[in-house]
Order: C-alpha cells, then sequence, then structure tokens
C-alpha cells in the first residue's frame, strides 16, 4: 500500500513539473500587434479548438509559412456563454518579425481553402501574461493571475482574448 501511495504522489507531481503547474505567471501592460491571422471559426467548448489551429498550421506549412506562432482566439466569456455556443477562431499569426513571410502570405491569400479566413489583429494596449507550461494547464493559472491584474490596476477588459502559442520544441513552449 505504501508503494502505491508513493508511486502516486511521485507520478502527479511529475505530471505538474511536466504540465507546468508549479510555473509562474508573468503579468503586465503593453501595446502588441498588429498581427495578420489566418484561422478557422469554431463554435463550441474552447478547448477542443485544437482541430482548427492544426488544420490551418498543415496548410501553411505545406504552403512554405512556418507558422511559428499559431493561435487562439476567444470571444465570449465561458462563464456567461453555455460552452456550446462560445465562439473562437483558431490558426497561424503571420510572423511579425520575417518579412518574407508576410510576402508570401500576401502570394497565398487567394488561394485559402474554404472554410480558412484572414483578419489583422489591430495594435493595441493588451495585458499580456507570459506562460511556460502546457496550454491545458494554463487557463487554470494564466486567467486568474490576469484578473487579479485586470482588477488591481483597475483596468476595464475590451474585445477578445488572444492567446498566442509558440512552441520551442516537443517539451517546451509559451503561451
Amino acid at each position: 500500500m505504501y508503494a502505491i501511495t508513493l508511486g502516486l504522489v511521485l507520478f502527479f507531481l511529475y505530471l505538474f513539473q511536466y504540465t507546468g503547474a508549479f510555473k509562474s505567471v508573468t503579468v503586465s501592460q503593453d501595446e502588441r500587434g498588429p498581427f495578420t491571422l489566418i484561422y478557422r471559426s469554431h463554435v463550441g467548448p474552447y478547448h477542443k479548438i485544437v482541430g482548427q489551429i492544426e488544420i490551418v498550421e498543415k496548410w501553411a506549412k505545406e504552403n512554405g509559412l512556418k507558422c511559428r506562432l499559431s493561435f487562439g482566439e476567444y470571444f465570449d466569456d465561458p462563464r456567461m456563454v453555455e460552452e456550446g455556443r462560445l465562439n473562437s477562431r483558431g490558426g497561424c499569426l503571420i510572423d511579425p518579425l520575417v518579412a518574407e513571410e508576410a510576402q508570401l502570405f500576401e502570394s497565398l491569400k487567394e488561394k485559402l481553402p474554404e472554410g480558412f479566413q484572414t483578419a489583422t489583429f489591430e495594435k493595441t494596449k493588451s495585458v499580456v501574461a507570459l506562460f511556460t507550461g502546457a496550454p491545458g494547464i494554463g487557463p487554470l493559472k494564466v486567467y486568474p493571475a490576469a484578473e487579479d491584474y485586470i482588477q488591481e490596476n483597475k483596468l476595464t477588459k475590451k474585445g477578445p482574448t488572444l492567446e498566442i502559442y509558440e512552441i520551442f520544441d516537443k517539451r517546451a513552449m509559451q503561451t
């Protein structure tokens, strides 16, 4: 019995370490954008947007775009809107630091597959919360930290939440 309990404790400690549950969230204010987005829309639970993001990433990479930065943009407050009616969109962000990527995207814009759309996320003052753990645990850590920051600084929320995902390798990413 002792060995099973010890094994479970070690497993959960490993799981928390692997997902980044022990990592901190850095919150600040900054100006972000403009960003060019390639995306597919999604209606339903936010955690199920991953499929849309992967479809866009695959197309982008097949067409020479690196898709170094992917994103999820979330329009509704899940505390106020029924899970099945949550609106979001997900896909790739054209890398603002790579001019060739923007030029290539311009040539591909007219050839987007059905269901794909583009938009510009305009330059805006934002609350920026950085987290280097798994995106699945991010909402449990990041959103409370961002909410606290917004309240402490007497800020007003405007517009959707844009999560930008940067994958460094199979074990490291930043949201």
